[in-house]
């Protein structure tokens, strides 16, 4: 059984990611400025049947990217995004009044400003966690400058509100709207972000990795 048959309707649903996923995997291996065009087109060729038609989708919605940030945006998306926006999708058609969707997008300034809302960054938030000293400084997750006022208490709280009721404190996700919380300094409800590029994964019915 899956999720798009039923199988999880019972369970309440919290799915999101960061804004700039792929960050994690380029900036700390200095190979996010490095990057050129041909490591655009290999990022979407392995994870995507119509590579080039996927690079052409970002770049067309992301007209002053750098190829470092077009690269991180294909492989974010191929490693967590695609498969988020099919888990949230699958789900709101079995549950639409139990599916919550998320975007984190607080940029940490680590490694010279440039690690960003990658990968994990969210999670101290989550767990408010924040004032930990091994995350904090130039080089530790969450860089040297420190986190808004309030972001990782109000994070923590619809968390804990989740799991206690399985409601986060803002609008459902479903196909029609896709409404997804955009998090940063000021938190805001947008629906179906990014559309674009989500319909240009959702052609592609295998797993994504």
């Amino acid at each position: 059984m899956s999720v798009a048959s039923g199988a999880s309707a019972d369970v309440d649903l919290l799915v999101g990611t960061t804004t700039e996923e792929g960050h994690l995997y380029l900036v700390p291996v200095d190979a996010f400025a490095a990057s050129d065009a041909a490591d655009v087109t290999r990022a979407a060729t392995a994870p995507h049947p119509s590579p080039l038609d996927l690079v052409e989708t970002y770049r067309a919605s992301r007209p002053r990217a750098t190829s470092g940030e077009l690269r991180s945006a294909i492989m974010g998306d191929a490693l967590f995004g695609a498969g988020s926006w099919a888990l949230a999708e699958a789900h709101a058609s079995r549950a639409p009044s139990s599916t919550f969707a998320y975007e984190f997008a607080w940029r940490s300034e680590a490694l010279d400003g440039q690690l960003g809302a990658t990968h994990a960054v969210e999670l101290p938030f989550v767990f408010d966690t924040t004032g930990l000293p091994v995350l904090n400084g130039p080089n530790a997750l969450l860089g040297p400058r420190r986190p808004p006022t309030g972001l990782a208490t109000r994070m923590h709280e619809a968390w804990v509100r989740f799991a206690r009721t399985g409601d986060p404190g803002w609008a459902r996700y479903d196909d029609r709207r896709r409404s997804t919380m955009h998090i940063d300094a000021e938190w805001a409800e947008v629906e179906d972000p990014r559309s674009e590029e989500r319909q240009a994964w959702s052609a592609d019915r295998r797993p994504w990795g």
